[in-house]
């Protein structure tokens, strides 16, 4: 049988298709509880502690306690890639539910949050998607962000890209693009979006975006390179005129777009700041693990 990774939930580690949580959990029942998803590199969490300030800001968006310090989630951490196979990177989501009890949508009192920390290998994405391309959906349905939650809460509820990525993938793309509350493109499904114009990067703002620390890692490799990235609405026709689109992720890392729905972007082939965005990025994956930190800031000062 397959290895399909490990779950570590209420202090137990157990293989993941044997580990469960209760069916009152809140998380299950509600949408109600936050994440965060960190890959490895070398079998070690990548920029751990940026991944820990932005699960404590969902967190606390959501007015859901963390009651767990990053030493101790980070000793969990430790304990499910004790006995990780030396031969695969893993993908670690680290949840934080607001546990069982209330009635219906009334909060319990008090409150006991439910650790979850889920690991799967690290999925291999094609290499030649980074060397070809992929094609992005736009979907005919409406699907924007829940205005409801707030833009930098990374919540468990993903209908609106789960919708989405169906239409995307049954018209043939990758992923597909979601639209901010205010109508303007605001990012793929699970990937943050970059588009480039005359040699300059522009990304949708973080009023309307998941700050993703992967998007922060090829902002600060860009710009420390002297490369031009502006923050910022991004309608319809700047999207149509980019000469390069790329999206980022902890799973995709950076990876062209050469194709918006059943158009051609730029000459349907990566970029060159795209593919300089590639090796940036790769550099600063470097430097960061050279430098032994957990954040970002300790290598690319603002």
């Amino acid at each position: 049988m397959s290895f399909a990774g490990l779950a570590w939930v209420d202090g137990r580690l157990a293989p993941l298709e044997h580990a469960c949580v209760p069916i009152t959990d809140r998380g299950f029942l509600l949408g109600d509880s936050c994440f965060d998803s960190v890959r490895t590199y070398g079998r070690r969490p990548f920029l751990l502690g940026d991944h820990l300030d932005r699960l404590r800001k969902s967190a606390a968006a959501l007015y859901l306690e963390v009651p767990w310090s990053d030493a101790e989630i980070t000793a969990v951490l430790d304990e499910v890639l004790a006995d990780w196979p030396a031969d695969r990177e893993a993908v670690l989501r680290i949840m934080v539910t607001r546990g069982d009890g209330g009635h219906g949508l009334m909060l319990p009192d008090p409150q006991v949050p439910r650790l979850v920390v889920l690991a799967q290998p690290q999925p291999r994405w094609p290499e030649r998607a980074r060397v070809d391309g992929i094609g992005v959906g736009l979907p005919a349905g409406a699907f924007k962000k829940d205005a409801a939650v707030p833009a930098h809460v990374k919540s468990s509820n993903y209908l609106a890209g789960v919708l989405a990525l169906r239409e995307a993938r049954a018209q043939g793309a990758s992923e597909a693009l979601l639209r901010a509350p205010d109508g303007t493109w605001a990012e793929a499904t699970t990937s943050n979006l970059f588009v480039v114009r005359d040699g300059l990067i522009h990304t949708p703002g973080v009023e309307h975006v998941l700050p993703g620390v992967t998007r922060a890692l090829a902002i600060a490799a860009a710009q420390d390179a002297g490369l031009t990235v502006t923050e910022g609405p991004l309608e319809d026709a700047r999207l149509r005129a980019a000469d390069e689109v790329f999206i980022t992720s902890s799973v995709k890392e950076v990876v062209p777009v050469v194709r918006l729905g059943t158009d051609p972007v730029g000459g349907g082939r990566p970029g060159p700041v795209t593919q300089r965005v590639i090796g940036l990025f790769s550099d600063g994956v470097r430097r960061i693990q050279e430098a032994g930190t957990s954040r970002l800031a300790e290598v690319f000062s603002a």
